[in-house]
Parts: structure tokens; sequence; C-alpha cells
């Protein structure tokens, strides 16, 4: 019965009920203000980890500004309340990542709410991978990126790999308004320092950190290489992994995973991973990494762009995987990079940078 009364009652309507319901105020500093939308307050820590350092980024940038983290799990709640308190000199940002396009599609959603909300202010969408396919649906999804995104009068949208950007750059041709800039994933401008983590000199054993979700693109059998290239090398083996589940999560347990997680790196001889952030967080922890493919274009086109000519990195797909053993070995054998700077040149920041400049 419940049912059948929620069906009669109009969208609008609904959609007026929730706006009222679900509005919670939310108290804003007195001084210009940067947004960060749909920050991560999940247990997937490549999230955390963006989440923090776009943080960073922006107070070393904008030391005027206050910054103003909004969760992910209350932007519905808050964004009615942040609308009528939003000022001109303020700045809105959404988080960068890897959940742009139609794979995961309630948070593009959230995006599109926050582009939508605030059209007097300046939009900054920090570096992310768009995601699609040949479905109808997928398409569907992209032509109302193009649409919502292109309606908004000021907006920066950057990509962080190429793949994303040729994508981002053919979709808004036309569109003046929409600005689409390049720039690396944002945790690469981050120190294991910035993140909070001070990585020690004991290092022991392999850590493997792999997919087993829908980005997951290795069989069954191409895995079983992995494992015994690795027990090959006779060094113990840790399985981990960058999500650890829950949600409305407060900042001090968003810190500790981060900080836990990027100290579990650390204390590692080797990482072995398809994860982006697996990769990443190994870098920025100074630990050689064993880089294997997943589902989409994201880890391997990262790794082309900005870290192929880093010191202890190594991609292999699995057409290469007869020379497991030895790239594990040379990885084992070679030079620990150094954790305590920027993996990349700072300055392939500085088209972000100069987006975050109002004229």
């Amino acid at each position: 019965m419940l049912a059948e009364i929620k069906a009669r009652i109009p969208v609008p309507l609904k959609v007026a009920a929730r706006r009222v319901l679900c509005t919670e105020y939310m108290n804003l500093p007195d001084a210009p203000r940067i947004f960060v939308f749909l920050a991560a307050d999940y247990g997937n820590i490549g999230d955390l980890a963006i989440s923090a350092a776009q943080q960073g980024f922006l107070a070393r940038l904008v030391p005027g500004h206050r910054i103003v983290p909004v969760p992910i799990s209350r932007t519905r709640e808050v964004i009615h309340s942040l609308r009528r308190q939003v000022r001109p000199d303020d700045l809105v940002m959404t988080v960068g990542g890897g959940n742009m396009g139609s794979l995961y599609p309630d948070i593009e959603a959230l995006r599109q709410l926050v582009i939508r909300s605030f059209p007097d202010n300046r939009i900054v969408c920090f570096p992310q991978t768009l995601d699609w396919d040949d479905s109808q649906a997928s398409r569907k999804t992209l032509t109302r990126i193009v649409r919502t995104y292109s309606r908004h009068p000021d907006i920066h949208v950057f990509a962080r790999e190429s793949v994303t950007r040729a994508k981002l750059e053919a979709m808004f041709a036309g569109h003046a308004n929409v600005t689409v800039g390049y720039s690396p994933d944002i945790v690469l401008s981050a120190s294991a320092a910035d993140l909070g983590v001070s990585v020690g000199c004991q290092h022991s054993g392999i850590l493997l950190c792999m997919r087993d979700d829908r980005e997951r693109a290795l069989d069954a059998k191409q895995r079983e290489r992995v494992a015994a290239a690795l027990d090959g090398t006779g060094l113990a083996v840790e399985t981990t992994d960058t999500h650890v589940g829950g949600s409305r999560l407060d900042e001090a347990r968003c810190a500790q995973l981060l900080a836990d997680k990027l100290g579990q790196f650390g204390a590692s001889r080797l990482v072995v991973t398809d994860r982006l952030h697996g990769m990443i967080l190994a870098v920025v922890a100074g630990t050689p990494c064993l880089v294997l493919p997943n589902a989409n274009h994201k880890i391997r086109q990262t790794w082309l762009d900005w870290l192929v000519d880093q010191p202890g990195i190594t991609f292999l797909a699995p057409d290469e995987f007869e020379t497991l053993p030895a790239a594990i070995e040379a990885l084992l054998a070679g030079e620990r990079p150094e954790p305590g700077r920027s993996p990349v040149d700072p300055s392939r920041y500085d088209a972000l940078r100069q987006a975050l400049v109002l004229s």
C-alpha cells in the first residue's frame, strides 16, 4: 500500500518534500572560502588520499581562503543551505578521482547537482578519469554531462590522463565556457609528510594489493602467475586492499585510515597492485611498485603520462608476464625511490593553479 501511495505522488512534489525534510544548516567561516564538494568520508583509501591531498594543495596555494570540505554523504543535505550562503568571492571545487562518467552514476549525479547549484561561482573539477563505453546508457550519461556542464558560465574540468583529456576536448568542442585542463592525479602533488606520515627506514616483505570489483581485469590464471612469481622470491607476501569499507566517517578516522595504509606501503620492500592509488601511494611512500592493468585505461595511462620515467615503477601487461620474475627481481634489487618529495614536477599543476585565480 505504501509503495502504491508513493508511486502516485508527483515527482516535483517529492523533490520539494526532500528539500524541506533533508535540509541541514551548515555553519561557515566568515572569510573567503573554497568549498570542496564530494569529499570522501568512506573507506576507500585512494579517495581519502585524493581529498586530503586536494585540501592540502588548496591550503598551500590560496592561504587567504578557508577550506570547507563538504562530505559526499552530506551533499544533498547541506547544498540548499550553502546555496543561500555562498558569496561571489567563494570558489567551488569538486574532488578529483575516477568517478566521472557512467561507471559511478550516483557520484556523477552529485557532481552535476553541485554544478547546477552554483551558477554564479567559478567551479573547478579537480583531475578526473572519465569512464565510458559504447552502450546506450553510457552515451546518455555523456550527453547529460555535456548539457549540464556547458550551461555553467565559468567551469574548469581537469583530466588526470591524456585519454580522458582527448575525450573531454571532443565532448566540449564549441563550448567556450568549459575549459578542459590537464594535470596529474592530485595525490601526486603531495609527499608522505604532506599526508601526515613519516616513512621509516625498515622495510620487509611484499605487499599485494589487487582489485576484486568491477574494475578488475586479470583472470584467475593470470593472478595465479603473479602469485607464483611472488612466492618465488622467498619473501613474505601480505595481502591488503585500499578499500576497507565504512561510510560517514569523521575526519579523524579518515586521516587515521590514510596514515595507516600509507605507513603499510612505506614499510614494504615492494608493492604489487592493479589499483591506481595502490601505485600512487607506493610512489608517495617511496616503495618500488610492480603495476598491473585494471579494466579501463586509468592506471596504464597515468603511468604512461606521468610516471613512466619514475624510478622503481614497472608496468606489465598480461602478454608480458613471462618477464614477471625478472621484473620483480629488478625492482627488489634497485634503488629505492625517495619518499620525501612530490613525485612529479610541480609545474605539471600550473594550469590547475591558474584556474584557481579569479580575474
